[in-house]
């Protein structure tokens, strides 16, 4: 991760943590993961490390325009494949490029087809950690949080309006 993004995203840490507890983000109750696309977002509950592995997929033609391709982006900007300011939530040619790139360093070569779905997001939450406090969930450096009652995933970059829902059907909050 460069430096530059390392220092914008430790000035907002404290920030985004303070929201995160003021919306009640946190950790969630413990039982098991289950399927959010029917539900319409991505969420979870329970341990947070299998939280992605039963999502829906993304693409260029599947919830294109959504929070959760937002939160893929996410995920690849924190991984080096795409810069934060493509984070748009719009899965175009440039996040297919990357998510291929992304699959093949982490899946192998035949998974790289561009296609978000379960062993990809799956593979990602391997690198969903808490912080100390338990209350805030991190993907690298950056916070995202966890709705206590809903399980919704939600995330915040310098260029949403504000905290973005993982949703399958919405982008609101993104530009």
């Amino acid at each position: 991760m460069n430096k530059n993004i390392r220092r914008k995203t430790s000035r907002r840490v404290t920030a985004l943590a303070a929201a995160a507890l003021a919306f009640g983000i946190a950790a969630g109750p413990t039982t098991t993961a289950q399927a959010s696309t029917a539900q319409g977002t991505v969420d979870g509950w329970g341990d947070h490390k299998d939280d992605w592995s039963d999502e829906g997929l993304l693409s260029t033609t599947k919830h294109a325009h959504s929070g959760a391709t937002g939160l893929w982006q996410l995920v690849l900007w924190q991984d080096g494949y795409l810069a934060e300011s493509d984070v748009d939530c719009k899965f175009g040619p440039k996040t297919q490029a990357a998510t291929k790139r992304w699959q093949r360093d982490h899946l192998g070569a035949a998974e790289a087809d561009g296609v978000v779905g379960n062993k990809t997001f799956g593979e990602a939450s391997k690198n969903i950690w808490t912080t100390d406090n338990g209350f805030s969930i991190r993907y690298g450096y950056i916070y995202i949080g966890r709705h206590v009652t809903s399980g919704e995933y939600l995330f915040h970059t310098s260029y949403t309006t504000g905290f973005v829902k993982a949703s399958y059907t919405s982008a609101a909050n993104c530009r």
